[in-house]
């Protein structure tokens, strides 16, 4: 039985940085059915193929979830980290609101190239969801879950 208490670290709450990236950086969570199976992956439009996100410049970075049951947790904050990095990002903004739903499809954050980082620095962060349930004509039931992926900020030498 592990005796480890989970923490999740908010991102901050404001941050100021001269963005040198042109375009956000797109991250997509896509959650559907594909040949009869359930599936959850990752997608980046500039980076086919990459599961992690590539931090190479100061950066806005705009998660977005795709899939008719998916939207950011209503509990929790959209984005957390697994260690203190606010320093690195913050500024979280939400956006696509679903009324009907009264949660969020979409987020940008500000991020902070780690200069003269080590190539390859993991940044573990979650992202925090709400899986909507159907519980019959007249409710809706919501399970939240975690997904955990990374951001590499600098990315290894070879990408």
């Amino acid at each position: 039985m592990s005796t480890l208490n989970y923490t999740q670290y908010g991102l901050a709450p404001l941050i100021s940085l001269e963005q040198t990236g042109t375009k956000p950086i797109c991250f997509n969570v896509v959650f559907g059915v594909e040949n009869g199976q359930v599936v959850l992956r990752y997608e980046q439009p500039d980076a086919p193929g990459q599961t992690y996100i590539a931090i190479t410049q100061n950066s806005v970075v705009e998660i977005r979830l795709i899939g008719a049951q998916i939207y950011f947790s209503k509990e929790y904050e959209a984005i957390t980290t697994k260690e203190p990095l606010t320093s690195f990002y913050g500024g979280v903004e939400y956006e696509d609101y679903d009324e009907t739903l009264d949660r969020y499809k979409t987020i940008r954050f500000q991020a902070r190239f780690n200069e003269g980082g080590k190539y390859g620095t993991l940044h573990r962060f979650n992202i925090n969801i709400d899986l909507l349930q159907d519980a019959g004509l007249d409710t809706q039931r919501w399970v939240g879950l975690t997904i955990d992926p990374d951001i590499k900020n600098p990315p290894p030498k070879d990408d």
